[in-house]
């Protein structure tokens, strides 16, 4: 059973859509990513650009030749992501946030790739004075002005080439959780959410402020926190994918 939410319409920049959210098991518990051929895939493929462009953080400690379950080596990086925030709230340097940076893309695998490979690499795509903007703005994010903070989010990343929504979103995910003064919690939103969930064939930046709007919603009545409820529509439509 899938229920309806929203209608599809321009409210200033920001587009109303129709958003089918199915009804499943809900639970408050955060899941690992669902391990497959395919996320194995796109982690050692990270790996291997890591490697090629003298990337050095550690690995090793979490995917290695010995590694099975990828789906639980992600889980292991979630927390090490979570300690390193910890760590930069307490003692904000910029060695700290790149640390950050290379680590949630670690985490999130090839198609974060592009920064690392493209037009001079991550030296020249990379701007540490506007990440730290990002978080700085994340960490004051408020509800009643939710949009207009995530549109001055949205102009900051798109200044970065080679990152779309879909890994701008995984930044705001890992910064979110564990930094925001208000306790608001910003979902991912990538092609496989939007392409199950959206009655758009594509979806940008200015999708965003209304996903993150109704994902609180639903999450709110089905008493789970936006965090295990994104995660476990990701694995639903990550497994229904792979079944058809």
């Amino acid at each position: 059973m899938f229920f309806l939410v929203g209608s599809c319409r321009f409210v200033g920049n920001y587009i109303v859509m129709n958003i089918i959210f199915p009804e499943l098991n809900y639970h408050e518990e955060i899941l690992p990513i669902q391990n497959s051929d395919r996320l194995k895939k796109s982690i050692k493929g990270m790996l291997t650009i890591f490697k090629t462009y003298n990337i050095t953080i550690d690995t090793n400690r979490f995917v290695n030749e010995q590694t099975i379950d990828f789906g639980k080596a992600t889980m292991e990086i979630e927390k090490h992501i979570s300690h390193l925030i910890n760590e930069y709230l307490m003692d904000e340097n910029d060695n700290k946030l790149i640390e950050i940076f290379h680590y949630i893309h670690f985490w999130g695998g090839i198609t974060g790739r592009l920064i690392y490979v493209k037009n001079g690499g991550f030296a020249k795509n990379f701007n540490v004075k506007t990440y730290k903007a990002i978080v700085d703005k994340i960490k004051v994010l408020k509800q009643d002005t939710l949009c207009e903070d995530l549109k001055e989010i949205e102009k900051l990343f798109i200044s970065f080439p080679y990152i779309g929504v879909a890994y701008g979103t995984k930044h705001l995910r890992f910064w979110s959780i564990t930094s925001n003064n208000n306790k608001i919690e910003l979902p991912i939103l990538d092609s496989i959410i939007a392409k199950n969930m959206f009655d758009t064939k594509y979806f940008a930046w200015r999708h965003y402020c209304f996903y993150v709007i109704k994902m609180r919603e639903e999450a709110i009545n089905r008493k789970v926190s936006v965090t295990a409820f994104e995660r476990q529509l990701y694995n639903h439509f990550n497994q229904k994918n792979k079944k058809q």
